[in-house]
């Protein structure tokens, strides 16, 4: 399940764009759904909730942790099903409805998206 602690960290760093969300970088993502889409095909979703935590959803299975932010730098840590080191990255301004190039597991190129809805 370390996939999605991975796959995490290429997802949801991003700081919400807009002078009235730029408070909380995050909140873009509230009750959306971000998807990670590998060069296979495979597809991994991570809803991530204010007060920072966040479930996700692969072809693997289900996981839970918790993110912050801190120093520019944004962080999940995977807590269930598996407990797994935080996977941090650069905060970077991302949009419901971008689409973005990333680095996924393994340093593998994924294709980033932040959906409406979940």
């Amino acid at each position: 399940m370390k996939f999605l602690a991975k796959a995490a960290i290429a997802a949801a760093i991003f700081m919400a764009a807009g002078p009235a969300l730029a408070a909380d970088p995050m909140a873009s993502a509230y009750g959306n759904t971000v998807v990670i889409t590998y060069g296979d095909g495979t597809t991994v979703k991570l809803f991530i909730d204010e007060g920072g935590s966040y479930t996700g959803e692969s072809p693997m299975g289900a996981t839970s942790g918790s993110w912050s932010i801190s120093g520019g730098q944004t962080c999940f840590t995977q807590q269930s099903p598996e407990a797994a080191p935080p996977s941090c990255g650069p905060t970077v301004s991302k949009s419901v409805g971008d689409s973005w190039q990333g680095t996924g597991q393994g340093g593998a190129p994924v294709t980033l998206s932040i959906q409406a809805g979940r």
